[in-house]
């Protein structure tokens, strides 16, 4: 899968509540080479939040951003040690951040798509939540296997 490697998952990470989650995905989309500007990731986050909840169900939340800072078009999938507060009243263990470049419109859509079908298959969810650091790689064949069988 081109838009998710084993660099970009990240299992038990610590975070106390959604400003730090943003400030993490923020600084490791630059780290990582997807964006060259940490701020502008994390204000088209937030930005992205204004206009509505980006928590999904099940404590899940899929916040994403489009900017031309965004070098490529990603998921940054974030297992947190514990849940966090998300919204009001709202808690979430599980992070499928999407970060796009501005004129990624039709490529944006369909990884949507395909990470709504992974997000919506219950098995996996309840996998990724008992990976520990080094289930990377295993993570990622479960996940492409949720794909091909949506296919």
């Amino acid at each position: 899968m081109y838009f998710i490697s084993e660099s970009n998952i990240f299992l038990n990470k610590f975070c106390l509540n959604k400003d730090d989650l943003f400030d993490f995905l923020s600084k490791i989309s630059e780290n990582l080479g997807i964006s060259n500007n940490a701020e502008d990731v994390k204000k088209g986050l937030f930005d992205r939040e204004k206009e509505g909840n980006t928590i999904i169900g099940d404590m899940i939340a899929m916040p994403h951003a489009r900017s031309e800072s965004i070098k490529e078009l990603k998921v940054i999938l974030v297992k947190l040690e514990k849940p966090i507060e998300y919204n009001k009243n709202e808690n979430i263990d599980l992070v499928y951040s999407i970060l796009a470049p501005l004129k990624s419109n039709n490529e944006f859509i369909d990884i949507l798509s395909s990470v709504a079908s992974i997000v919506q298959d219950d098995e996996l969810q309840t996998f990724i939540r008992n990976s520990k650091n080094g289930d990377e790689s295993k993570i990622l064949l479960k996940m492409e296997e949720v794909l091909k069988n949506n296919a």
